[in-house]
């Protein structure tokens, strides 16, 4: 019998991250937001199928660039894995009352991003859900994940190891994702959006844009391996009420999970004084280490040289 813990873990992993507050809004508005679900059905099934003869390269390939690159192959194999068992145990809904497509849109001020979903639903009250975005189309998914129990509601524990030492090669960074937020007060432009930023990309990227120096005197600093304290964490990072903040979060080759690295720049919010660094299996799922800043003065010091550099073309257009 499949365990509900591990398969719906494995599930959130493909789920797209988004940096919007969630909200339902009436669909009729937005009648020219929705895509076709003929041709979200044509994917849909075309992933099922991929799962249920194991080819996890292809099925892999079914997901848009910007998820597939966050995913191993290991963690791919897995979730085929995980899917088939929930397959032959429940099966696969196929009468045409149980598989409904819904619009879910996400907002921040007059921004509006919006997730055509494809729910498989189960008799056991279980869903399982495609998403898709009309920047990808119809033939790419966005994320995948199974409707139950809120993952942060049950005592979940990692499957990989806590790391032993902050020992990091800046060579193996495949991916990475930095964010800032100025907090409360919010004046700055950066390109399109006014008081935050977010810049990702690949190991080209980071090279081309100058910040690959500063990661790599923050990686030297962490080498310390020095941490109050370590705790499982079953859900995000909870930055408190406007935190003014930078992040950064980056995939590494061959390992099985992400790390991220969050550093508050005034004295008067939460984790003040601290640096929160986590080992994410998922992103709300995995080992949080709390930092004293005065053990990585360099990072303190390099960390913010990021705002200091010229990246107006590298800044994404939608964070």
């Amino acid at each position: 019998m499949i365990t509900l813990r591990k398969f719906s873990l494995l599930l959130f992993l493909v789920t797209l991250s988004i940096h919007h507050l969630q909200a339902q809004k009436n669909i009729e508005d937005y009648k020219n937001e929705i895509l076709s679900e003929d041709k979200m059905l044509i994917t849909t099934n075309k992933a099922i199928k991929l799962i249920q003869e194991s080819k996890s390269e292809d099925f892999k390939n079914l997901f848009a660039d910007d998820i597939k690159k966050n995913i191993t192959d290991s963690q791919i194999k897995q979730l085929i894995v995980q899917l088939n068992n929930l397959f032959k145990t429940e099966g696969i809904p196929t009468d045409k009352r149980d598989i409904t497509p819904s619009l879910h849109a996400s907002v921040k001020g007059k921004d509006t991003l919006f997730l055509n979903n494809i729910n498989y639903n189960y008799k056991s009250s279980k869903s399982l859900i495609f998403s898709f975005s009309k920047n990808y189309g119809t033939d790419k998914i966005i994320g995948l994940h199974l409707k139950e129990k809120p993952l942060n509601s049950g005592n979940y524990r990692p499957n990989i190891k806590q790391i032993e030492s902050f020992q990091f090669n800046i060579d193996d960074i495949k991916n990475f994702r930095i964010y800032y937020d100025e907090g409360k007060d919010k004046k700055t432009k950066f390109k399109n959006e006014i008081g935050y930023f977010v810049i990702q990309g690949d190991a080209e990227k980071l090279k081309k844009t100058g910040i690959k120096s500063i990661i790599e005197n923050i990686f030297s600093d962490l080498s310390k391996s020095k941490y109050e304290s370590v705790n499982i964490f079953n859900q995000p990072l909870d930055r408190g009420e406007n935190p003014n903040f930078i992040q950064i979060e980056f995939a590494l080759k061959d390992k099985p999970y992400l790390i991220s690295l969050y550093l508050p720049l005034k004295n008067d919010q939460k984790y003040s004084g601290k640096i929160v660094l986590m080992e994410k299996e998922y992103q709300n799922l995995g080992y949080q280490f709390i930092l004293d800043q005065n053990n990585y003065t360099n990072i303190v010091k390099e960390f913010p040289r990021i705002l200091d550099l010229k990246l107006d073309n590298f800044y994404e257009d939608i964070p």
